[in-house]
Order: structure tokens, then sequence, then C-alpha cells
């Protein structure tokens, strides 16, 4: 499906590495350029601290001034694109593996056509607390979506993002996140409340989105997912492909 790998992986990596930048810096965190991406911070042991993007050589000093920003522990989101001279420098300072990541793509070039789902709708800026409460609760598998103090919050008001909701009988169900950059339609934060799953709103977020990303002229599509959920197998059903595979390696 996609011809020359490492022109996807750089693509995809650098426009996933930006598509945070811009929530990062919405959501007053700090960011830190290396290696061609950014680690980022939201606050002392805040769960979205990293760094990803890393597609240019990254020294050891890099390496050590990227450890003092994020604290411990220092987490790096990485991809076959990662300098291979990266690899035995994380081995010698003690880094071990944390988890791993799959990540999906598909062209937007033919996008299959579908009436568009009433369930299915862009959130308004007001509505932040909604969407944050709602995608929030279905991560937290919590249906009492209206009580839930959120981890974390993302921003409905950064250019070139959109936050999507899903409704079953008027009732808040779930949402997702979609992101463009360069041409990149990324879709992450996919969030359905336990009692609505299996009516198919995972899958129906995910096809309203790629329709809306094609709109606005988007010729790509990626997500990734932790392997062998629910989560993958949607976006498989939606038309993505296996692309590769990411590792996150933590030390501290």
């Amino acid at each position: 499906m996609f011809q020359d790998f490492q022109a996807l992986v750089r693509r995809l990596e650098r426009a996933q590495a930006l598509q945070n930048e811009r929530l990062n810096q919405a959501a007053g965190g700090r960011s830190y350029p290396v290696g061609g991406g950014f680690a980022h911070f939201r606050g002392e042991a805040h769960p979205l601290n990293q760094a990803l993007g890393l597609l240019e050589a990254v020294s050891e000093a890099d390496l050590s001034a990227v450890e003092a920003f994020l604290g411990s522990p220092t987490v790096l989101e990485l991809s076959p694109g990662a300098d291979r001279a990266l690899w035995p420098l994380l081995a010698t300072r003690g880094y071990r593996l944390h988890q791993f990541q799959q990540m999906w793509a598909r062209s937007l070039v033919e996008v299959d056509e579908a009436p568009p789902s009433r369930q299915i709708r862009v959130a308004k800026h007001r509505e932040a607390d909604l969407y944050n409460r709602v995608v929030c609760a279905g991560f937290m598998e919590r249906d009492d979506w209206r009580d839930l103090a959120p981890p974390f919050e993302v921003s409905l008001e950064v250019s070139g993002a959109w936050g999507f909701l899903a409704y079953v009988e008027d009732q808040p169900a779930g949402g997702g996140m979609l992101g463009v950059v360069d041409g990149v339609a990324l879709l992450s934060g996919d969030g359905v409340l336990p009692r609505y799953r299996g009516l198919g709103l995972q899958k129906a977020l995910i096809r309203a989105r790629l329709a809306f990303a094609r709109d606005q002229g988007c010729d790509l599509a990626c997500a990734s997912t932790a392997p062998g959920t629910a989560s993958q197998r949607s976006y498989e059903a939606c038309g993505f492909h296996a692309a590769y595979p990411k590792i996150e390696m933590a030390m501290g």
C-alpha cells in the first residue's frame, strides 16, 4: 500500500509531533525541541509527559537535557525512523521497554461514501468541558461522566484540530479528536462510555472524521492503538492498515 516506507514514517511522525505540540501549548504545557521532534511537559508526573517525533540524531547531551526537562519517569515514544545510534545510547543509560503501540494508516484519496450519521457532530468550543468529561470517562471505564474530574483536558480552540461527539438518543456517548497537519489527518483520543459499546459508535466516529478530513484536503490518515484492542479492530474495519510498530522506552 505504501511504497516508500521511510518517507511514510517521517511524514506521519512529523505530523504527530506537530499536532501534539499544538495541543501541548494550548494546554499550557512546556516544550523542548529535540531530534526533530519535541519533549512535552504538562506537570509533575503527568501521563502526557513524553518526547516524540525523534527522527534526527540525538546526542548524549540531548538525552541528558530531555531527562532533566521531563523528570522521572522519562518516556520516549519511538518509531522505526529513530536514528540507529539512539538505541545503544538508551541501553547504556538504563532505559526499559514501557509499552508497545501500533501505527495505522490509510489513503484518503478514496474514502468510502456513507450517509452522514446524525449520531456524530463536531463539538463546539463552548462544549470543551462536556467533550473532555465524556472522552475521559470512556478511557476510565466509567459511565458517570457528569461527576468526573478529567485527569487531563484538550482544548477545542486549537487551529487545525476538532473534537467530535457521539450521541445515542440525544445522550452524549463518546468522542474523538481529529488533527490536520500538512495533509495528514491524525485521529486520536477515541473514547466511548461503557454502556454504549457494541453499537458501532467508534466506527461511526472514525468515518465521520475521515470524511471531514478529506473535505479539509487530506490525502492520508493515521491513528495509533495498543496492539490487539477493540480500537485496533475498529480502525481495521474502517480501511486502516498496519504501517509500523512504535515503542515507548522509559527510564526512572
